[in-house]
């Protein structure tokens, strides 16, 4: 009977140990199966592709009409978020940007500014790196397209003293991010399964300046009161005028001045007319009256023996005309106003 019973005991053990086996794999499954319980429960998050539509990539070109204006380029786009279907905009938006503030051409650069505008929020300069918001959202509540116009620009005046060539900015970063909440934004512009609703896109700007001169300004050569019927004096009768020109930085240009309207043939003498009667004169490009400044070698290209040569810095620059009526001139007996008119051209 002891026998038996101690072997039905170690029959007991053994099935109680098969059991316990059993149970531990069941434990298992129980346990794998709680978790599993949880994640059946909770749908995977879906991510929103959220897309610009508009352009990335403009060109500004610098003409001699506008040269020393402000130059804006605007990329008005609209900005849209999807998981399927549009999803409906949050209340709240918030703003960044980052850039340098400059385009380069080598190690030559030109400053920038970078502004904001989507209808209902303006922001004339932002400053890079800042996170500007919370502002009401002009699209919250709605499925539409948030229509947004960033406008980068060099201010006037700056063109001019920089050298001709394309200057570039491939980097102008550009970030928004929706929000439901108020409060401050949460600076949160990377999307991700928990930040939908936020984008950010890469713009790149082409400053063009070609050679440009610009002829601001010409003064009246006066040689003042003469005495009729006498003969000028052995050192002329001088006087002066300018030229002002504006040409971009580096540029290469000649300035010529025309024959007039009573120019002797050869090259000789210019003359003032008043009526029939006549009084000469030359113009000069030295106070020494001996280089004679007209349009010899022609206007339409620079570095003709005439003309007055120069190389522009983006600033104005005046160029002296010296005039003299030559020694031993007479004058005629006819009293009155002797004029004539001299065409000035700017070759560049």
């Amino acid at each position: 009977m002891t026998t038996r019973s101690s072997s039905l005991l170690r029959r007991c053990r053994q099935g109680l140990l098969t059991l316990l086996t059993c149970g531990s794999v069941l434990s298992s499954l129980l346990m794998a199966g709680m978790v599993g319980v949880p994640l059946a429960l909770v749908s995977p998050a879906v991510m929103a592709t959220c897309t610009e539509s508009g352009a990335t990539n403009l060109t500004y070109n610098y003409t001699a009409a506008n040269i020393t204006q402000a130059a804006p380029l605007q990329f008005p786009n609209t900005w849209q978020c999807k998981d399927g279907t549009t999803k409906s905009n949050s209340a709240n938006i918030c703003y960044e940007s980052v850039f340098d503030g400059t385009a380069a051409k080598g190690a030559t650069t030109m400053t920038y500014t970078v502004g904001l505008n989507d209808t209902s929020n303006n922001i004339p300069s932002m400053t890079s790196g800042t996170v500007y918001g919370l502002y009401t959202n002009p699209v919250g509540g709605t499925a539409n397209p948030l229509a947004v116009t960033l406008t980068v620009t060099v201010p006037a005046g700056q063109a001019t003293t920089m050298a001709p060539g394309t200057y570039i900015d491939n980097n102008i970063l550009f970030e928004f991010d929706e929000q439901g909440n108020g409060g401050a934004c949460e600076h949160n512009f990377v999307p991700s399964t928990s930040n939908w609703d936020a984008a950010t896109v890469t713009y790149s700007v082409n400053y063009v300046i070609p050679s440009v001169c610009t002829l601001v300004s010409t003064s009246t050569v006066n040689f003042g009161n003469i005495s009729g019927s006498t003969v000028v004096a052995a050192g002329g009768v001088p006087a002066t005028g300018a030229v002002t020109v504006n040409c971009t930085s580096t540029t290469a240009y000649t300035v010529y001045l025309g024959d007039g309207n009573q120019r002797l043939t050869g090259g000789g003498n210019r003359q003032m007319a008043n009526g029939t009667a006549l009084l000469p004169y030359q113009l000069y490009k030295d106070s020494g009256y001996t280089k004679i400044w007209d349009a010899t070698g022609g206007t339409s290209a620079t570095g003709g023996s005439g003309g007055q040569n120069g190389t522009g810095s983006g600033v104005n620059q005046s160029l002296t005309v010296y005039a003299r009526i030559p020694g031993g001139a007479a004058v005629p007996a006819t009293i009155g106003n002797y004029t004539d008119t001299v065409v000035v051209t700017v070759t560049y």
